[in-house]
């Protein structure tokens, strides 16, 4: 079975299941806004009405493991899009790679 792994560059990022998730997400749409109703509905399987605070917190750490410069913007009142800049979507893609042990 395929393990979902996530790298930029040479360096294999070490992401919990919904910062993979998210990550995902986010580089299938890259270069475009994906709204944080939509991603609270597909990462966090839920139509959110409360507090979307656990999405910023998921957000800054998947900046902080994905370093500089940054691929995450964030859209005031809209919600997220990644920065596809060259071979940076593919790098960081959530994407099968090598097997699972």
């Amino acid at each position: 079975m395929a393990a979902r792994r996530a790298w930029r560059g040479e360096r294999e990022l070490t992401l919990r299941p919904k910062e993979l998730e998210l990550l995902a997400l986010l580089v299938r749409e890259a270069g475009r806004a994906v709204s944080r109703d939509r991603i609270m509905r597909e990462v966090w399987d839920t139509d959110w009405l409360g507090s979307t605070k656990t999405l910023d917190t998921h957000v800054l750490t998947l900046r902080q493991k994905l370093g500089e410069p940054a691929t995450i913007t964030t859209l005031r009142g809209v919600g997220y899009r990644f920065e596809a800049a060259g071979d940076d979507a593919e790098s960081a893609a959530a994407a099968p790679r090598g097997e699972q042990p």
